[in-house]
């Protein structure tokens, strides 16, 4: 017998010494370069495995719903009844090919890989398998979709519109295009989380819906944050609260409920696009886009954006907004013009000190 790196006594019998010996060595050696496998590992079958990783992860409600979507719906009809020492690169790829033959749009099966690949890879930590069958395995390749963005004046004409469906919709479109909020943090803001004499927004609640239920959370990636607004923004939302009390709902639905993103989008959001004359394909996370557009074209740093918008990094904010940053640089280049021209067109500081000598020079032998 020994211990495994799973911190479990782990013993076999033999008929002699000799090999019971040669058996320990080797178990002891794959212990070594990294490539023991849990001798359970040979009856557990990825339906069960899947239960278990499935327990370990700490995810926001939402993720976790849509890995147990994915789960049922793509993975374990395929691969449930399957031994986890089963499991080929093979495999996998026949099953991303059946997924792509069905007509699976292509995020949904980089989506469905993504999830297999890492509870293949927690079983493969875990010493359940040798290796990641799924590591390598190409998804095809999904298409983004670009962010679009509204300039101020076409929100000013959305949410004259919007305000025309109902009331206070007009300032909740002016306040998701101008802080970028993602839609489940406004939706639970309330008016204690508003200082308006100082302009700040606490953003440390969020509200997200899964199959018609709301549940209450952190903000995405747990970041709670502080953003502080225009004046003009402050002022239109002083006149949007003046009845609300601190536990309010800063935005609610006409019975005074939380807002609900179909319900709104229904009655609100796609009849104040047609009346403005815009795009009836253009999405309310699209609001998000355009306070990003706004912050840029307002001279705002990449690391203010982060902050704003509630991003886990700088680089996640240039990822998704890269394209907001090419006529930035546009500007960059005439403030550097502006600021180099008088310099590149006088005398160098060469050229100045020779002329002041030569000029001492004749002015003395005068």
């Amino acid at each position: 017998m020994y211990r495994g790196p799973d911190g479990r006594q782990h013993a076999r019998s033999f008929d002699t010494k000799e090999r019971a010996a040669r058996w320990l060595r080797s178990e002891l050696a794959a212990i070594d370069r990294g490539g023991w496998i849990d001798p359970r590992a040979g009856d557990l079958r990825f339906g069960d495995w899947a239960v278990e990783w499935m327990r370990g992860l700490d995810v926001k409600p939402k993720t976790q719903a849509g890995y147990e979507s994915l789960l049922r719906s793509r993975i374990l009809p395929t691969l449930g009844a399957v031994k986890l020492s089963s499991i080929t690169s093979a495999m996998v790829r026949r099953w991303v090919t059946d997924m792509v033959a069905e007509g699976l749009s292509a995020s949904r099966i980089r989506q469905a890989r993504a999830i297999l690949r890492q509870s293949l890879e927690v079983a493969r930590v875990d010493g359940l398998i040798g290796g990641n069958p799924a590591q390598g395995v190409k998804a095809p390749v999904s298409r983004r979709r670009e962010p679009r963005y509204l300039t101020a004046e076409q929100v000013a004409r959305l949410a004259g519109r919007a305000e025309d469906r109902q009331r206070g919709s007009g300032a909740f479109v002016w306040f998701l295009a101008v802080t970028g909020l993602r839609w489940g943090e406004a939706v639970a803001l309330r008016r204690s989380a508003l200082d308006l004499m100082r302009r700040r927004v606490e953003v440390h609640e969020a509200v997200t819906e899964i199959s018609g239920r709301l549940v209450h959370g952190t903000p995405k990636s747990h970041l709670s944050r502080t953003i502080v607004i225009p004046k003009v923004l402050a002022d239109r939302l002083a006149s949007h609260c003046a009845r609300l009390a601190a536990d309010d709902l800063v935005f609610t639905s006409p019975r005074g409920g939380y807002l609900r993103s179909a319900n709104f989008r229904r009655n609100v959001w796609v009849p104040a696009l047609r009346a403005a004359g815009l795009d009836e394909k253009l999405r309310i996370h699209d609001l998000r886009a355009t306070a990003a557009s706004l912050m840029v074209s307002s001279g705002a740093s990449i690391k203010a954006i982060q902050r704003a918008l509630g991003h886990a990094s700088a680089k996640m904010t240039l990822d998704t907004y890269a394209g907001l940053f090419t006529d930035d640089l546009e500007a960059l280049a005439e403030r550097m013009h502006e600021r180099l021209v008088p310099v590149a067109n006088g005398p160098t500081a060469l050229e100045t000190e020779t002329v002041g000598i030569t000029r001492l020079h004749d002015a003395a032998a005068g």
